[in-house]
């Protein structure tokens, strides 16, 4: 596990900027997630180093848009507050636990993310990701690539 750090701050803030400017898109949160997962801009985050990146949510979101085009597919928007808390929480989650995003967005899903946002997002970040580790019936040991390597195999075992 990665400590906390100044960048891991900045890249955390970034992200959660990032998610907050999506809500002023055309499309809907489900279509900027799905987009936002899928690019170029995410690589470059899972890389965390803030000094490779501008840290402008602005370019960030004109990557987005430069790479699928604008849409005004979907009508859901989550709120901006949300936006923000989800983005950074999938950030610090990322970076702490030195995981890809898109790992983690698999794990915790932005819809469930937003549901639980008015009960976590004033409390600490290690106490929401013991409580989403817990509704979800997952362990820290989710986190470790040696533990996920030893269940796919015991699982083909039983084949």
């Amino acid at each position: 596990m990665r400590k906390f750090d100044h960048n891991g701050l900045l890249l955390a803030e970034y992200q959660g900027k990032l998610f907050e400017k999506s809500s002023e898109l055309n499309c809907s949160t489900g279509i900027f997630m799905r987009r936002f997962l899928h690019s170029n801009l995410l690589n470059e985050l899972d890389a965390n180093n803030s000094a490779t990146l501008s840290l402008d949510e602005n370019e960030g979101i004109n990557s987005i848009l430069e790479q699928f085009g604008d849409s005004n597919y979907g009508k859901l928007k989550y709120s901006k507050n949300s936006l923000f808390w989800i983005g950074y929480m999938y950030r610090y989650i990322s970076y702490t636990r030195e995981q890809s995003t898109k790992f983690i967005m698999k794990i915790f899903n932005y819809k469930q993310m937003n549901d639980v946002y008015y009960s976590f997002h004033t409390q600490d970040p290690e106490w929401c990701i013991k409580g989403l580790l817990e509704i979800n019936g997952l362990s820290e040991k989710i986190f470790d690539k040696n533990y996920r390597l030893k269940q796919i195999i015991k699982e083909k075992d039983k084949y």
